[in-house]
């Protein structure tokens, strides 16, 4: 959490705090909506809106694990303002951001391969995963600068 936080701060990335900075950020363009396709869907997301580079992975990953599960993946939750984070969040989220989303916990192979997935990306430094119990799911801090550059390396 500390160095996701320390990443948004270096980076200069806004925490948004409230509904109307989320509509500006999109406005503007520093947040782009998610849209469901064949190989993800948004499930009780109230803020579909994350970083254009955080929006590439979600559609990479997404059509990987849809070709490997043979189903979508779920995510759970994109940018959160921090007057809406909920009561378990910590002070130090990254979802008001846009470079945090939350994805659905599969079962059965689709776990392994996700949870694979996830590790390998994360051993690049390109992301941050963490595996929650309650409710259970991945948290997901996707480093756009990082992300980019091993993007461009492929």
């Amino acid at each position: 959490m500390q160095f996701a936080y320390a990443y948004a701060n270096h980076h200069d990335l806004e925490l948004y705090r409230t509904p109307a900075d989320v509509r500006r950020a999109v406005r503007d363009g520093d947040l782009v909506r998610l849209r469901p396709n064949g190989h993800y869907t948004l499930h009780r997301v109230s803020y579909p809106y994350v970083t254009p580079t955080t929006r590439t992975f979600v559609e990479r990953l997404a059509a990987e694990y849809h070709q490997a599960c043979g189903a979508p993946l779920e995510i759970t939750s994109a940018v959160r303002p921090t007057r809406r984070q909920p009561a378990n969040s910590s002070p130090l989220s990254v979802h008001p951001a846009g470079i945090a989303l939350d994805l659905h916990r599969p079962a059965g192979a689709c776990l392994v391969w996700l949870r694979h997935a996830l590790l390998t990306l994360e051993s690049a430094r390109v992301v941050d995963a963490t595996e929650e119990r309650h409710p259970a799911h991945f948290h997901v801090i996707v480093f756009g600068a990082p992300y980019r550059r091993f993007l461009a390396s492929r």
